[in-house]
């Protein structure tokens, strides 16, 4: 489930557990710092936007020893679930970046109820956002830019810049406010 949206009910039926009993649980990872909880960012109330949180584990090697999967033969083995570790390795970096700059901004997520997705949405105090997808591929195509134009699309001005992080190592200039970036350079 880590980087799914959060759906109490299927999680607690899976579980075998009561919704309440599940809610609970969760509350108490929460309050334990094991799991975390990214909110989606909508503005207009209105659209038709997916309003469920995400869900990532705050320890990538905890979430590899749950699922029981080894991280280092994970991407020949099952590139599909590494593409998801992939994705909770980055939020727990990017969690970690905004808490050590004070009002840097708030990390949420995008999805509308037609598919089109964002990864992670950064928004600043002032309203501006940057756009972070993750690709688990050395390469990159102009289909990978489609969620953050979506996104462009619906923050207007405020959106300030669109950043596909991927396993290649250039960054590439993919229009005027797009780029594709090496996910190492989230140091």
């Amino acid at each position: 489930r880590a980087g799914g949206l959060l759906n109490d009910a299927d999680c607690a039926r899976d579980a075998k557990l009561k919704t309440m009993t599940y809610r609970r649980y969760r509350s108490l990872l929460q309050q334990l710092f094991l799991i975390t909880l990214v909110p989606p960012w909508h503005r207009n109330i209105n659209k038709r936007l997916v309003k469920s949180p995400k869900l990532y584990f705050t320890d990538t090697a905890l979430l590899c020893h749950q699922l029981g999967v080894n991280l280092e033969t994970l991407p020949r083995q099952n590139p599909g679930l590494f593409g998801h570790v992939l994705e909770n390795f980055v939020a727990t970096e990017l969690i970690k970046q905004l808490s050590m700059i004070p009002g840097s901004g708030t990390l949420n997520h995008f999805r509308t109820h037609e598919g089109n997705e964002v990864d992670f949405v950064i928004e600043r105090r002032d309203g501006s956002l940057i756009g972070i997808e993750v690709k688990a591929r050395d390469h990159i195509t102009p289909a990978d830019f489609a969620g953050l134009k979506m996104l462009k699309h619906e923050a207007g001005k405020d959106f300030k810049r669109g950043i596909v992080l991927y396993q290649g190592n250039d960054t590439i200039p993919y229009g005027e406010d797009m780029t594709a970036m090496p996910i190492d350079a989230l140091w």
